[in-house]
């Protein structure tokens, strides 16, 4: 087995059991490597309790800022090796995909790596139980190559993409430097990740996507309407972030008759949500149930984006 030295860095926040499963598989896929995992807890009133079995390949860090971004750059700042892999706190590695990212690493040299990633078996039939949970499936959130519909997709290679993200991304701490970490401006997750690949894209380092290996998106804990919604709204507000810096293609534009009609959506919320639970849990209904749910969506994004403060 190839050894090889990897810093993998896990932000977290208020995760509970959903982190404890992430660390748990990262610990476990990294038995055989020279390898340590920095977690920095970004929660401001919870500590981060670990098992003292991982003690001799986990070190724990409070971030001294706020934010994903400043949380990661914590993290690089405490790495002591050169090969760095940002992990979120819901994603589920094992050693195969340590060890296909071992083998990429050397064919594909000052590059950006992402993997693959799909929710775990057991979650997609769960939530086939509930209306949500059906609408996450049909709009294809439940798979990376469901969110990235309409950007060109290779099912049996290693394939080179405009945009990389964080949830596993492999780079070298030379790269990380080179483009001068994230950007600490981004309150919340999202539109730190674009602005963190449109600089690797201006220095010229490539990114790529390898299908082949899978990791596991482990969002049990993040399938409620609400919850999500108000994800979705933060990340607008990131998004307007990434616009005002003068990234036009995170604009979004729109008329102001748009504007105000999600503007009242989302005044008459409770409502909407009343007549949601109201709809009849069946796959009959779905239709009905998907185009109220669009709408929501649609009203917490223009609220993110557009809210005046």
């Amino acid at each position: 087995m190839t050894v090889a030295e990897l810093s993998i860095i896990i932000p977290t926040k208020d995760r509970g059991d959903i982190f404890q499963k992430t660390l748990l598989a990262a610990y476990d896929a990294t038995k055989n490597i020279s390898a340590e995992i920095i977690v920095v807890n970004d929660s401001k009133t919870k500590d981060v309790l670990i098992e003292q079995k991982f003690s001799d390949r986990v070190k724990i860090f409070n971030n001294p800022k706020s934010g994903v971004a400043s949380a990661r750059n914590y993290g690089v700042k405490n790495a002591k090796y050169d090969n760095l892999l940002f992990l979120d706190d819901d994603i589920i590695i094992n050693e195969n995909n340590i060890l296909e990212l071992i083998t990429l690493s050397v064919q594909y040299k000052n590059t950006a790596i992402n993997f693959n990633w799909v929710y775990p078996e057991k979650l997609v039939k769960e939530i086939q139980k509930t209306q949500f949970g059906r609408y996450l499936i049909y709009i294809d959130y439940t798979s990376l190559k469901g969110w990235s519909k309409g950007i060109y997709w290779n099912d049996k290679n290693i394939f080179e993409v405009e945009l990389v993200a964080s949830y596993f991304l492999f780079l070298s701490k030379e790269i990380f430097n080179l483009i001068g970490a994230y950007n600490e401006n981004f309150p919340h997750a999202g539109a730190e990740d674009f602005d963190f690949a449109m600089r690797l894209k201006q220095k010229g380092i490539k990114g790529y996507c390898y299908p082949l290996s899978t990791v596991f998106h482990n969002e049990e804990d993040r399938i409620e309407l609400i919850p999500w919604l108000e994800r979705k709204k933060r990340s607008a507000e990131t998004r307007k972030i990434a616009a005002n810096l003068g990234y036009k293609e995170m604009e979004i534009k729109s008329t102001t008759l748009k504007v105000f009609l999600a503007k009242l959506f989302f005044i008459f919320k409770n409502i909407i949500f009343f007549a949601l639970e109201l709809i009849p849990n069946k796959k009959y209904f779905n239709c009905i149930y998907f185009k109220i749910t669009t709408l929501l969506c649609s009203a917490y994004l223009y609220k993110g984006y557009f809210n005046k403060k």
